[in-house]
């Protein structure tokens, strides 16, 4: 029983090894598919694309940002300017009843 025991076992394991090696084959042919499909170089190009673009949006956010902030002091200022021609209306019309 034994002697049949280790004449599977190497078998077994050859076996076990040839599966491992196709598994190994085939991903490392998807390797290099998806490098023909994207060269190394391209990744590259991406990955400093991607790094620009982020650099991109803090920089609009930046703009959006002091823009509100100086739509919002036009905003007040408008209401202020409103609110003080309101009030030389108001003197004009009374200087004109008087």
């Amino acid at each position: 029983m034994r002697a049949l025991n280790a004449e599977t076992e190497p078998t077994r394991t050859q076996k076990e090894v040839f599966a491992h090696r196709q598994r190994i084959g085939e991903l490392m042919g998807q390797l290099r598919d998806f490098d023909l499909m994207v060269p190394g170089e391209s990744v590259q190009h991406l990955s400093t694309e991607n790094t620009t673009l982020k650099h991109r949006v803090r920089q609009l956010a930046q703009e959006h940002r002091k823009l509100q902030e100086r739509l919002e002091g036009a905003r007040s200022n408008l209401r202020f300017a409103d609110k003080h021609i309101a009030d030389l209306e108001v003197r004009l019309l009374e200087r004109d009843q008087t």
